[in-house]
């Protein structure tokens, strides 16, 4: 279970004000990593636990469900105070928010050909007026705006490269 949640989380903190990376290769040996990650209980695993809810089975406590990723420092923070200011309603909302965010990363280059556009765009002018000009492979996000006024040749939205560059 442990590793289940730590890949879950992509060996990343939960907590959304941190996002540390628990693995590193270790230096030494090249079998080995140097591992800072937690798991967490979001309601206490015993009674006297942090957030502890009574109406819990034993077997809740133990599940995956009521567990989050965490690197080290994090884990001892939410436990400090008895729990008390971190309530499971807000580590349940960091665990969602989180994989969220994982699921949002999965595959996802930095450096990709592939653009991801959003927003407003607006161009104005005289000329050659364009608000948008996507040169490559892109995704358009819903409610992304492309609007463009002027005199000449006025071009709200732009996909690929302009025709004398076309091979």
């Amino acid at each position: 279970m442990k590793l289940a949640l730590a890949k879950r989380a992509s060996f990343v903190c939960s907590n959304p004000d941190c996002r540390a990376l628990t693995i590193a290769p270790a230096d030494a040996d090249a079998t080995k990593v140097i591992y800072l990650g937690k798991a967490a209980h979001i309601h206490a695993a015993a009674p006297d636990g942090p957030r502890n809810d009574p109406s819990m089975t034993s077997e809740q406590r133990v599940s995956i469900e009521n567990a989050i990723f965490l690197c080290s420092s994090c884990a001892d923070l939410i436990d400090r105070n008895n729990g008390a200011d971190y309530p499971a309603a807000l580590l349940l909302e960091w665990k969602r928010r989180h994989e969220e965010w994982v699921r949002a990363q999965l595959n996802l280059r930095r450096d990709a050909p592939l653009s991801v556009v959003d927003g407003t765009h607006e161009a104005t002018g005289i000329g050659n007026v364009t608000a948008l000009d996507i040169q490559g492979a892109a995704i358009i996000r819903p409610g992304t705006v492309s609007r463009a006024a002027g005199e000449g040749n006025v071009t709200a939205t732009r996909i690929g490269r302009p025709s004398k560059e076309r091979p």
